[in-house]
């Protein structure tokens, strides 16, 4: 896998960001993830194209991202 990466690193950037999407498309679960994750990195792409592909991977799959941890919901959600 190691050398797998260093041949995709010096490959043109577009190419290596199109197989981190392909890793990060592939993922099933936290660990496969949080690789695929790590793998992009290794080849260039930076995080936050690596959040925004993973938050429209989710949103096509109909998942919806957890909310952050100081989002107490809206004034609505909070009524007396």
């Amino acid at each position: 896998m190691v050398a797998t990466v260093e041949l995709l690193r010096s490959e043109d950037n577009g190419m290596s960001h199109e197989i981190a999407k392909l890793l990060l498309e592939h993922a099933e679960n936290f660990l496969e993830r949080t690789e695929a994750i790590k793998t992009a990195m290794s080849l260039g792409m930076p995080l936050s194209e690596i959040e925004d592909y993973l938050d429209w991977l989710d949103s096509m799959r109909g998942r919806q991202a957890p909310p952050a941890k100081n989002d107490r919901g809206s004034s609505d959600s909070q009524q007396l």
